[in-house]
């Protein structure tokens, strides 16, 4: 499927030196996007759930595109004055070459972006991670997210618990204070 280049997207270097456009991810790639959640999680999205995130117009939804081929994407929505990563995910095919780093850090870019002009705060930033996924959580410590809490059993496939992980200017300082719900 090709993929229109916007006005909006950018262009973003991975660590291997892949270059990548990341831009906002449309509803015309939904088969690229499921067939990559196929590959990325044992209980995945369905169409409906995408479908429903890429319609709301507050979220922030993007994609990271190798020539015109979806390699990876993230979901982002604001629930309650903080931003909650729902979904990300990287082509089984090209993970650990940096493109989940490369939308992380886009996403991120465009939320602190969007916050200073609104004239508004930098955004919280909250998300759960799988307390095995040992890549995705370094991914996101890297980025200054920091564990606040347990989901006991989030994940019903396995049963699994979820970290919740916090980005606030606090945990960018090393510190929980500003994290909604936590004792610092």
């Amino acid at each position: 499927m090709t993929a229109r280049a916007r006005s909006d997207d950018r262009v973003a270097r991975t660590r291997s030196g892949l270059e990548l456009r990341v831009g906002r991810l449309g509803e015309h790639a939904l088969p690229e996007v499921a067939a990559i959640e196929r590959g990325a999680y044992p209980t995945p999205w369905s169409l409906a759930m995408f479908t429903t995130e890429l319609s709301k117009p507050a979220a922030l939804h993007l994609g990271a595109w190798d020539s015109d081929r979806l390699v990876g994407y993230a979901i982002c929505s604001p629930y309650d004055g903080v931003w909650h990563l729902l979904n990300l995910a990287v082509d089984a095919n090209r993970r650990r070459s940096g493109i989940g780093a490369a939308l992380l850090v886009e996403l991120l870019r465009r939320l602190e972006e969007n916050a200073l002009l609104a004239s508004k705060p930098p955004p919280a930033v909250t998300l759960e991670v799988r307390r095995t996924n040992g890549a995705a959580q370094a991914l996101y410590r890297r980025a200054g997210f920091l564990e606040a809490g347990i989901r006991p059993r989030y994940y019903p496939d396995t049963g699994e618990d979820a970290l919740i992980l916090w980005r606030t200017p606090a945990t960018l300082r090393g510190r929980l204070d500003d994290v909604p719900g936590v004792s610092a």
